[in-house]
């Protein structure tokens, strides 16, 4: 509660979608490009062929303007979004490392003077002493990667720095090599994937013959090395986020366009470009450029969200609240922890009012209220006040990867206030999977990964069952009071028996 909150009314994903994954894309390519520009200059000096040169040369010019104008502003808009988006985390990053950042830094400044010397300097400096700026510019490029893999793993998998915060326990965290090897290789494919681009426009056939293939490889040769590399980094993700693959959708979903883009994308640079080098062309380079964002754009986006509900895990929740001021923000609320609120007490004039500004605080990071992307106000409709309270103070206790609310019941209950009043206002149906999607399946499966049902339920009949509903609070305080009415019990009920029953003959999921 040390930040105000910059409310984004779209959600703040698609902010970071629309800065971050660009700048992710260009830095790594900026890595795989500066090794294949050093490694085709190599080439070509070998086999000394001055199309192949003029054709290094305007790759180069490509590469720089890519590199350091977008991928400078772009790195600049990501500190600024991250510093208005997520004050604390980008508080915690810099002062735990704040020797890694400046060596970074000087790894960017030497990159920017290595390439552009590079870059105008083709027919004025000796063949050997180019080179040795093109290797200048990698190494350094490289060196910015190793720098900031061990940033970014440590928010996944912070390790020993959790009781030691000693710098070199975080950096090298147990996620840090798998992380490592897996972008090296992103970084080679998508060297060869620009190079394809570049080539593409070129009218050279013996050109495209010669260096189509040469960079195919680049593209398929890694592509075999991510498979087990993946397997590794997923080795150290903590059990908690493990699960999320399983149960959460937007987590699960993104998976999957991760692993089909990337599947389609080595399929079709092998049969298109590796096999058939000389039909190399924008229409069919074009759409690997696509799936190889849409790839890469997944992974990032998954790399975020199984770090839910943290964003430093077991150190600092998604919502800014430090794991260890939980209890005592609780004790006190959040109205009054924070200084940035308007509404310090809840009254019932003023309960949507401080409604909103507690969902600010708590939720507006990951949901919006009425519509767009995981909006709340659609999964409330059909429910009651008390329910949606009940919710509120149990959201650690769902599915989707959610932190505690760290607020007073009155707070919770100002918070539903203010999302009943966003939700949409139209019947909703009442037979049993109907009710059980929105009372039940937040928190439950019926035989599935995440605390299913099938077993307690086995074998009952709806009347017993309906019972059991009725007084559900009774059996585990952590559920909520039922608050439906007598339709939706019967209908729940009968839903359960059959689903339970098809779930012990294998038929239900």
């Amino acid at each position: 509660m040390n930040y105000p909150v910059w409310y984004v009314p779209f959600g703040p994903e698609w902010l970071i979608v629309a800065i971050a994954v660009v700048h992710v894309f260009i830095s790594h390519f900026a890595v795989g490009g500066g090794l294949f520009l050093v490694a085709g200059e190599a080439r070509t000096r070998r086999h000394y062929d001055p199309a192949l040169v003029e054709w290094l040369r305007r790759f180069t010019k490509f590469f720089i303007l890519l590199t350091l104008v977008m991928g400078a502003v772009t790195g600049v808009g990501i500190w600024f979004t991250i510093g208005l988006i997520s004050p604390e985390a980008t508080s915690t990053l810099i002062h735990s490392f704040v020797w890694v950042w400046a060596i970074e830094w000087v790894f960017f400044f030497v990159e920017i003077l290595s390439i552009i010397v590079y870059a105008y300097t083709w027919d004025s400096m000796p063949k050997a002493a180019h080179r040795v700026v093109g290797w200048i510019y990698f190494i350094a490029a490289y060196l910015s990667l190793v720098a900031i893999d061990g940033i970014l793993s440590f928010m996944l998998t912070p390790g020993k720095w959790l009781q030691s915060h000693a710098l070199f326990d975080g950096f090298f965290n147990p996620s840090y090599l798998p992380s490592l090897v897996a972008r090296s290789l992103i970084c080679a494919m998508l060297g060869g994937l620009f190079a394809l681009l570049i080539l593409s426009f070129s009218k050279d056939r013996t050109l495209k013959a010669e260096m189509g293939r040469y960079a195919s490889y680049w593209v398929v040769l890694p592509a075999l090395g991510l498979p087990p590399a993946m397997y590794w980094l997923l080795r150290t993700v903590p059990a908690p986020q493990k699960l999320l693959f399983r149960v959460n959708p937007i987590v699960e979903n993104f998976t999957w366009v991760m692993v089909a883009a990337s599947c389609l994308l080595v399929v079709v640079t092998f049969l298109f470009i590796w096999l058939k080098p000389r039909s190399l062309n924008t229409y069919v380079v074009l759409p690997l450029m696509v799936l190889a964002f849409a790839a890469l754009g997944a992974a990032e986006w998954v790399r975020e969200d199984i770090r839910e509900p943290y964003l430093i895990t077991d150190y600092l929740y998604i919502n800014q609240i430090p794991v260890k001021q939980a209890d005592a923000i609780r004790e006190k609320g959040m109205l009054a922890s924070s200084p940035w609120v308007s509404e310090k007490e809840i009254t019932p004039a003023n309960e949507a009012k401080a409604g909103e500004e507690l969902f600010r605080m708590a939720c507006s990071i990951c949901h919006v209220p009425r519509k767009g992307f995981n909006a709340l106000g659609p999964r409330l409709t059909g429910l009651d006040h008390a329910f949606v309270t009940a919710l509120v103070s149990k959201t650690d206790l769902m599915r989707a990867g959610m932190p505690p609310f760290v607020g007073k019941p009155e707070e919770a209950a100002a918070v539903a206030r203010y999302l009943m009043d966003n939700a949409p206002k139209e019947p909703v149906p009442n037979d049993g999977k109907a009710v059980w999607k929105r009372r039940c399946g937040e928190c439950h499966t019926i035989s599935g990964p995440f605390r299913p049902v099938a077993d307690a339920f086995a074998g009952q009949k709806a009347e017993d069952i309906a019972d059991t509903i009725a007084s559900i609070e009774m059996m585990n305080d952590q559920m909520p009071r039922w608050t439906g009415n007598d339709v939706e019990k019967t209908a729940l009920a009968r839903y359960l028996s059959e689903a339970c029953k098809a779930s012990a003959k294998g038929g239900a999921k």
